[in-house]
């Protein structure tokens, strides 16, 4: 039996159209939830972020207030803008009048060969440098321990230490230090 045209009119505008257009609605409802929960799970996560970060920054801020530690971040900030060479240098000399020449004594002072251990992976400015010391291993550790409080921006990237023969017999040898500190530098605006 053959519909008539009334009849395909009928299953055609009556029952297949807005079946499509019901099938279509309901794609593009599930399609724009999804696409809302995803926005509203990323906003979510973002306010998430924020609160931790404000929660830190709030810490960061109340461990500022505290003591004097907004002097010493400035204090270091000046230390860090000085001329690097004349700095260490400078701190060096201060550090080394404690102790008389048999306990330590600086032996030489360069630029360390080779790349940067820690400042090739970074793109910060840096400048690494080479110090090498003899003497007795607690005046190095003190001289490191202050040098390294003077000069925040220091990062020691290697120690050597090896043993001098004593001159004497029953003497104690002294000990050859080869330090390299890399050194952070402001980045060139």
């Amino acid at each position: 039996m053959k519909a008539s045209h009334h009849q395909q009119a009928i299953i055609v505008f009556g029952v297949v159209i807005p079946f499509v257009l019901i099938l279509a609605l309901i794609g593009i409802t599930l399609y724009g939830r999804g696409r809302l929960n995803e926005s509203h799970a990323e906003k979510v996560a973002n306010f998430e972020r924020y609160k931790t970060a404000r929660t830190q920054a709030n810490a960061l801020e109340a461990t500022m207030a505290t003591g004097q530690k907004r002097e010493e971040i400035a204090y270091w900030r000046s230390k860090f803008e000085q001329d690097f060479i004349q700095s260490i240098t400078e701190n060096l000399n201060k550090i080394l009048e404690q102790y008389n020449d048999t306990e330590l004594r600086q032996t030489a002072m360069g630029q360390a060969p080779g790349a940067a251990a820690f400042g090739t992976a970074s793109d910060n400015p840096h400048t690494r440098i080479q110090l090498s010391f003899e003497g007795a291993y607690k005046p190095m550790q003190m001289l490191m321990a202050e040098l390294e409080t003077e000069m925040p921006h220091l990062m020691l990237e290697s120690l050597n230490i090896s043993p001098m023969p004593a001159n004497q017999e029953g003497a104690n040898g002294k000990l050859n230090f080869q330090v390299i500190y890399l050194a952070w530098e402001n980045p060139k605006n």
